[in-house]
């Protein structure tokens, strides 16, 4: 009779699989938490381990690939913008000696589940942050501008625009330390409201889109209503 220590087991095999699995298990967890810690501020050695994890982390979407996934941080960067763009009939002649066809602005209501809404959320804020002293780019802020007129104006039979980027302040959480001009009960109030960057767009005698920076942005910055920002260590948005 053969004993009970000569019966055949699987227990090799399923402890091999079990090992097989958890090694799996901690890459996939491993690669999934370093994108997430490396989304905001990474170090060189994060950037590596990002650009390695590629393949496979961009592939299944588990990257936010810098995608801010935080509230707010309270800088300005984090501040809703918008884009407002004056319609004119004639290229030929100055915005300042013809009337404007009209007004857009871009996002304009609907819901904020939009992805129309979203997406120009999106490049106003790109916008934004390209005519930032710090992070200045004129090229990227230049084709927006370019590429959003240029759609407007045909659809409304213009051949001039002037875009302007809106920026909009935030409240500080603390409301006692709102500076003067800005209303406490009005967070959506004209006051918070900053022309970051300004440009006249039109169409050549080539009908080429054409664009052309109005002014920097210390001298557009005096534009908006209040005299000074609300708080420099704003801490929370306003819808």
């Amino acid at each position: 009779m053969a004993s009970a220590s000569s019966k055949p087991s699987g227990d090799g095999g399923d402890s091999t699989v079990r090992s097989i699995v958890s090694l799996l298990l901690f890459i996939h967890l491993f690669c999934v938490a370093v994108v997430l810690a490396s989304n905001f501020r990474r170090s060189r050695l994060q950037a590596d381990l990002v650009r390695v994890f590629a393949a496979y982390t961009q592939l299944l979407n588990f990257d936010p690939d810098l995608t801010p996934y935080y509230y707010t941080l309270g800088r300005p960067s984090d501040d809703d913008a918008s884009l407002v763009i004056d319609l004119y009939a004639d290229a030929d002649k100055p915005v300042a000696a013809q009337s404007p066809m009209g007004s857009v602005r871009l996002p304009d209501g609907g819901s904020n589940w939009s992805e129309d809404r979203k997406r120009y959320f999106r490049l106003a804020k790109m916008m934004a942050i390209s005519a930032d002293q710090d992070t200045e780019n004129d090229d990227i802020s230049s084709e927006i501008a370019r590429s959003v007129a240029a759609r407007l104006m045909r659809e409304n039979q213009a051949r001039r625009a002037v875009v302007r980027c809106i920026r909009r302040s935030s409240q500080p959480l603390n409301l006692s330390t709102l500076n003067p001009g800005y209303p406490a009960d009005r967070p959506t109030d004209p006051a918070y409201d900053a022309t970051v960057y300004e440009a006249d767009v039109w169409f050549d005698e080539d009908d080429q889109v054409q664009a052309l920076k109005r002014s920097s942005r210390a001298e557009v910055a005096p534009r908006q209503t209040g005299s000074q920002a609300p708080n420099k260590a704003a801490e929370t948005k306003t819808p």
